[in-house]
């Protein structure tokens, strides 16, 4: 009986922690935020195939490698990003090849750009 009542507590106090975890998150990340992530996830950025904020100041968007250094298309993300209010707040973008990503659960970096 008192191994039944420690594992409903273990898993009672599990979920609390989840649940402040989730609470911690929604404060961490922003309306502005969700925008450009939704943005870059949208069909309107032709390039990027998924994204990602893997915390409140780094971006990842996910693209197809075409052979090329993509450190221009992380400044043209910056630029987005000061579109959307993030001018001034320190942000570091990388731009991932997707395919190796999905495949194996690489993050290879493609490219990356510091938005001041």
């Amino acid at each position: 009986m008192k191994t039944i009542y420690n594992t409903a507590l273990a898993l009672m106090f599990g979920a609390i922690a989840m649940i402040g975890a989730t609470q911690a998150n929604a404060e961490i990340f922003s309306a502005q935020h969700e925008q450009v992530k939704k943005l870059f996830q949208s069909n309107e950025e032709k390039t990027a195939k998924d994204a990602v904020w893997t915390a409140r100041d780094i971006f990842k968007v996910g693209v197809i490698d075409d052979g090329t250094l993509r450190d221009g298309y992380a400044e043209y993300v910056c630029q987005i990003l000061y579109d959307y209010g993030f001018k001034g707040k320190k942000v570091w973008v990388q731009i991932i090849d997707i395919i190796k990503l999905t495949r194996n659960g690489d993050w290879v970096k493609l490219g990356e750009a510091h938005c001041q």
